[in-house]
């Protein structure tokens, strides 16, 4: 019981290197098609405007795609931190329980 008295309630303990080297290898995987076929249409001298707009959706959708997962990792990477710290990632700004008790300083 001591051991999970330096935890925030209802948390599980701070991820290792290996998750995040993880997750940076899922984003790194989808992005480099992408970033490969869209050198290949940037290479190309004059696209026919049909075309442009065909690639335009598959673009956008890069985007949001990619957009997403960057800002969960980011989002995960802040909870990590304040787990680390033995805060709540959702309130970091109050201190565990047996913090906040009788002691004085």
């Amino acid at each position: 019981m001591a051991a999970s008295s330096t935890e925030p309630q209802g948390s599980e303990p701070a991820a290792s290197k290996e998750e995040a080297r993880r997750r940076i290898t899922r984003i790194t995987y989808w992005s480099l098609p992408f970033l490969v076929v869209f050198g290949v249409w940037n290479l190309i001298p004059s696209i026919p405007n049909a075309w442009r707009f065909a690639v335009m959706p598959v673009e956008i959708v890069f985007v949001v795609v990619y957009g997403t997962a960057v800002i969960r990792f980011s989002l995960w990477q802040r909870d990590e931190y304040w787990r680390e710290r033995g805060r709540d990632p959702k309130h970091p700004e109050c201190f565990p329980k047996d913090h906040t008790g009788g002691e004085s300083g």
